[in-house]
């Protein structure tokens, strides 16, 4: 069962639960992976991606939160 509703302009939201962890990967514009985890979406949501993607993590799994390519 996935976690998110897909709203009708485009965002995504979900209800946190204890356990949550978010995921941010890409590329920096050096061409170097780049992967960055926390258990707060704050610190995620504030990174400014280049190329790369945000991932909800909950039970072993990813959901797609916001994926970025310029």
């Amino acid at each position: 069962m996935n976690p998110l509703t897909k709203n009708k302009d485009g965002t995504v939201t979900w209800d946190s639960l204890p356990g949550d962890g978010y995921l941010a990967t890409g590329v920096t514009r050096d061409g170097k992976r780049f992967r960055t985890y926390s258990v707060d979406y704050r610190f995620i949501r504030c990174i400014n991606l280049w190329r790369g993607t945000k991932w909800l993590l909950r039970n072993g799994k990813r959901y797609k939160l916001q994926s970025v390519y310029n």
